[in-house]
């Protein structure tokens, strides 16, 4: 009976690989939202400023705010726990992802990961703005 475990597992796993993969929800953009990503705001139009926010303590509250008015709209976001600004050229920020919800157009950036001080940096950005 013990011998019966292995080759189920086994049989499973061979199941399971031959299964097509299908993208998470977050990979998949929505069909009108994709070619709408021009909507976002192009990085050498975001402009950045250190931020702290006083409710948050050191080194949780400091960060960087970044705005941009871009086709007609004026977007707006902020990055916290970090010392990086992540419209430096190392980071090679670009828009993602686009998306509607409750009456506002985010805009999901990312960026070239670094290791900085043995430490790994995953830059994201959210930009906000009113629909």
């Amino acid at each position: 009976m013990i011998g019966l475990i292995p080759n189920l597992f086994s049989g499973f796993n061979l199941f399971s690989a031959q299964q097509k993969h299908t993208p998470a929800a977050k990979d998949r953009a929505s069909p009108t939202l994709a070619a709408d990503i021009d909507q976002c705001p192009a990085p050498s139009d975001i402009q950045s400023k250190a931020y702290t926010d006083p409710a948050l303590p050191p080194p949780y509250g400091e960060g960087y705010q970044y705005t941009a008015n871009a086709n007609g709209k004026t977007w707006s976001g902020q990055t916290a726990g970090t010392n990086d600004d992540y419209l430096d050229s190392e980071y090679a920020l670009k828009a993602e992802a686009i998306n509607e919800r409750d009456d506002k157009v985010h805009c999901d950036y990312g960026a070239k990961r670094l290791i900085k001080n043995g430490e790994g940096v995953d830059p994201y950005l959210r930009l906000t703005t009113l629909k």
